[in-house]
């Protein structure tokens, strides 16, 4: 083979050999952008520890509340638009997520009870997934959505959520600070959308 024969074909097979190195990395790019987005639930970044993060229900004797705070609201006229919502023979006015309890002449502000079922959901409720649970939460309530109703209800523990009312409670249990409202415990946990809190256990 000549020199100039023999130079054409080593040019000739570098080409090729460019081809298939650009049609591979075009082929590579077209699966990239083809995968799916994948969505995770919000998580903890740090890894759990179970005796911290799931203390079940312990009594209120057993706790020590660092500020223990009464915060009583209460008007004189039912709310307008109120809806009457009976429950183990008591009666309550519900009005945009909040529950009024009259005594003498004034509506008190109140929690609702686990069990109790309303017709409609509060304004600005946040929807809450925890594994196949889908929560309705608004102002440290939970619901759930039962045949219709939304019915007032414990979380599961592990659930997460992004912020807690003001009035929350500090509670301190086995040297560990929590958070407390309605019943509920919460530790504070870092995730990869920021700082939340995490249902730990319950108090009564």
């Amino acid at each position: 083979m000549t020199k100039s024969k023999l130079l054409r074909t080593m040019f000739m097979f570098i080409i090729a050999a460019g081809s298939l190195n650009v049609s591979a990395q075009n082929r590579n790019r077209g699966q990239s952008n083809s995968r799916p987005e994948v969505r995770s639930e919000r998580q903890p970044a740090a890894p759990q520890n179970d005796n911290r993060r799931n203390i079940g229900t312990i009594s209120r004797d057993n706790a020590q509340f660092k500020k223990e705070k009464i915060k009583v609201v209460a008007t004189r006229q039912r709310p307008t638009g109120a809806e009457r919502v009976v429950y183990n023979n008591r009666n309550y006015d519900y009005n945009n997520g909040r529950f009024y309890i009259e005594n003498n002449g004034r509506y008190i502000q109140a929690r609702p009870p686990r069990g109790m079922h309303i017709r409609t959901l509060p304004p600005n409720y946040q929807r809450i997934n925890f594994g196949n649970t889908l929560y309705y939460f608004f102002e440290g309530v939970f619901y759930f959505d039962r045949n219709g109703y939304y019915e007032v209800v414990n979380p599961e523990i592990g659930t997460i959520v992004d912020a807690l009312p003001a009035d929350y409670e500090k509670v301190v249990y086995n040297g560990y600070t929590y958070y407390e409202y309605d019943g509920v415990l919460y530790d504070r946990v870092n995730t990869s959308h920021g700082r939340a809190y995490q249902v730990v256990g319950f108090i009564e």
